[in-house]
């Protein structure tokens, strides 16, 4: 009975040291922004999408499962822009669509991304009449 006890406690032990780092790097990617939209369930534009506002952002973000990726609104280009730098992000390439700056990065600091015209992405940040949005890996739903 001993045994059985200790094998299921480190069973236990084990299954926490896994799960723990997951719940407990819940911090926003973004810091300052106005709105976030949380995806989960897929790494594409098929995610659901969790939208909050600066002041829930972060209880949003713990509650989520299967989370996937980030998105936040900045009130600035400006700041926008900065989230590129604080991550230490790479351009990749650049794309205009209509009034739509669209600017795709790669940060080694952000992790895994999406293959997108070859290159892997992780950080996408879109401006557009001096207001931005930067999302990690991409910014699905449009800005």
């Amino acid at each position: 009975m001993f045994r059985f006890f200790t094998v299921s406690l480190c069973a236990l032990f084990s299954l926490a040291l896994l799960v723990a780092p997951q719940l407990l790097d819940r911090r926003l990617l973004f810091q300052g922004a106005e709105s976030y939209v949380f995806y989960t369930q897929s790494a594409s534009s098929q995610a659901e999408m969790l939208f909050a506002d600066a002041e829930h952002a972060a209880s949003v973000k713990l509650t989520a499962s299967r989370l996937t990726g980030e998105s936040a609104t900045f009130a600035t280009e400006e700041e926008a822009l900065a989230q590129a730098e604080r991550y230490g992000a790479r351009l990749l390439f650049t794309q205009t669509t209509g009034d739509v700056v669209d600017r795709y990065y790669y940060s080694p600091q952000l992790g895994a991304g999406v293959r997108l015209q070859g290159h892997t992405v992780n950080l996408h940040i879109s401006v557009r009449g001096g207001s931005g949005c930067a999302g990690s890996p991409l910014i699905f739903g449009g800005y």
